[in-house]
């Protein structure tokens, strides 16, 4: 039987006859498995329809004949990388999660926006400059791909997606801003989460262009250990960043989770202690390493004693996850936090890497760094002062 205090949320997934199957198979099980939310998810079929803003005007219609609490509209080239259900915790108006769109054909702005003072104009959020302790941002604008929406916002608003036009006729704001535009004039706040963001399929994903730069960076040295860049391994795009993060700490003792590249690169200069659930990899991996400075420790992904007290750096690249019948990131997330001052998760925009980072690093910890926004790259984590 249902909690009767769940908070109730409406799903509609605008759609134009399919639905992702990252959505299918990943975001909507989370959903349906969020504590004390209980999910209402509207039939697809009905959210195919022409033009959006009559789309949006027939859901919400529908939406307020319900019992819901709130409205959340996702729409199907947009995939959370995170779960969107979690945000009905903090009890805002309107929370958009953003996704990279094309800015006047050129340029690539997530999509959450601010108002210039005295002038109708609005300009992009630069994410890079908000501090990574923010989880909630106040704005403006925010894109309607993914947003979670009161109850008491629409039942205000009259023809809320209707688009704005100008005296001649012509599109002046359409339906995200319009949107915003008339919730603000009623009072209502609006955030978006610099932390928690989508990827927009419709783009070709889009924040794969701020991962994938080889031609940005190139480098032949590894070549001596027969292990190609990417896939299973670290990009030279990530290599770059550990190797800038490492000088600039003055590293010398590391702590590693999944054994790899990484683990030969670093332990070229430095003292490395790496744990590895996979026995044929700690086999191979040793066979390749000449420098002594390198130890590889098998464990189960769950208990493991590190030789030190302390390192300098944490390294977290593993073990795999459920999908590859692995233990996850859970156990190594929490030892590194315990272990090292300075912490880089990589995979770190994944689902569950999101969340063993906001359990154990967030709290203790400030994400200083990213090397890029899919969700394949790094981030830099540094303990916060006393």
């Amino acid at each position: 039987m249902k909690d009767e205090k769940a908070i109730k949320v409406y799903l509609s997934i605008l759609n134009s006859g399919w639905i992702r199957a990252e959505m299918a198979a990943s975001v909507i099980p989370k959903m349906e498995n969020t504590k004390g939310v209980e999910l209402f998810w509207e039939r697809p079929s009905l959210s195919w329809a022409e033009p959006i803003c009559s789309n949006r005007a027939r859901i919400t219609n529908r939406f307020l004949k319900s019992e819901c609490d709130y409205l959340l509209m996702i729409d199907d080239d947009i995939v959370p990388l995170h779960n969107p259900l979690e945000l009905v915790y903090a009890d805002k108006d309107i929370i958009g999660s953003p996704a990279k769109v094309r800015q006047d054909n050129q340029s690539l702005n997530w999509s959450a926006y601010v108002g210039v003072e005295g002038n109708d104009g609005y300009y992009p959020v630069d994410f890079g400059t908000v501090n990574s302790d923010v989880d909630l941002l106040k704005v403006d604008i925010v894109g309607t791909g993914c947003i979670l929406i009161k109850r008491r916002v629409l039942e205000k608003l009259k023809a809320p997606f209707l688009v704005e036009f100008r005296e001649d006729g012509t599109n002046k704001y359409g339906t995200d801003f319009a949107f915003c535009r008339r919730a603000a004039k009623e009072g209502f706040e609006i955030y978006t989460t610099p932390q928690r963001i989508c990827e927009h399929i419709k783009e070709g994903g889009l924040c794969d262009m701020d991962a994938y730069d080889e031609s940005d960076y190139r480098d032949t040295s590894p070549g001596k250990y027969d292990i190609p860049w990417g896939g299973m391994a670290i990009t030279q795009k990530d290599w770059k960043f550990i190797k800038a993060t490492i000088d600039k700490y003055n590293v010398e003792t590391v702590l590693e989770f999944g054994s790899g590249l990484s683990s030969l690169l670093m332990s070229e200069t430095h003292v490395v202690d790496s744990y590895e659930c996979d026995d044929k990899c700690v086999v191979g991996i040793k066979s390749k390493c000449s420098t002594g400075k390198l130890c590889i420790y098998s464990w189960d992904g769950k208990t493991c004693q590190p030789p030190r007290d302390s390192y300098d750096i944490a390294f977290v690249d593993g073990p795999l996850g459920a999908v590859c019948d692995g233990p996850g990131r859970e156990h190594s997330m929490r030892i590194a936090s315990e272990s090292a001052d300075v912490v880089i998760v990589h995979d770190a925009g994944r689902i569950d890497e999101q969340r063993w980072q906001n359990k154990y690093l967030r709290p203790d910890f400030n994400m200083v760094a990213k090397n890029g926004n899919h969700q394949s790259r790094c981030h830099l984590w540094v303990r916060k002062e006393k």
